[in-house]
């Protein structure tokens, strides 16, 4: 079991969200499907927010359930273990939709929790 905080996996969060942000700019969906290397590094960072999300402790989650918890860490899942189905589609979604809505509310989050 890792000794890291749970504060510092929201960080790494942020973090990958960010990355995703980075990766992506200036793209439009054609560019981003069709760019292999992109789409694999984004996979990774969507790796790492479930992961993070799987060490946030439960006692957490339930004081915070606008985040979607369960789905993060469950995205997780279907890049590591499922790798060969993930749809660039919803991937695309995911970081250009579902994830940036997410940013103020962890920034809240770790605010209020430090």
């Amino acid at each position: 079991m890792s000794t890291r905080d749970w504060q510092v996996r929201l960080e790494d969060i942020l973090e990958a969200i960010g990355n995703l942000q980075t990766y992506i700019q200036g793209m439009a969906f054609e560019e981003f499907a069709a760019d292999i290397k992109t789409v694999r590094a984004s996979a990774y960072e969507v790796g790492i927010i479930g992961e993070a999300t799987r060490h946030i402790p439960d006692e957490v989650r339930t004081r915070y359930p606008q985040v979607p918890w369960d789905k993060m860490q469950a995205l997780r899942n279907v890049v590591v273990h499922e790798y060969f189905r993930v749809d660039v589609a919803i991937l695309w979604q995911t970081i250009t939709q579902n994830l940036p809505p997410l940013v103020p509310v962890l920034q809240e989050i770790l605010r209020r929790e430090q």
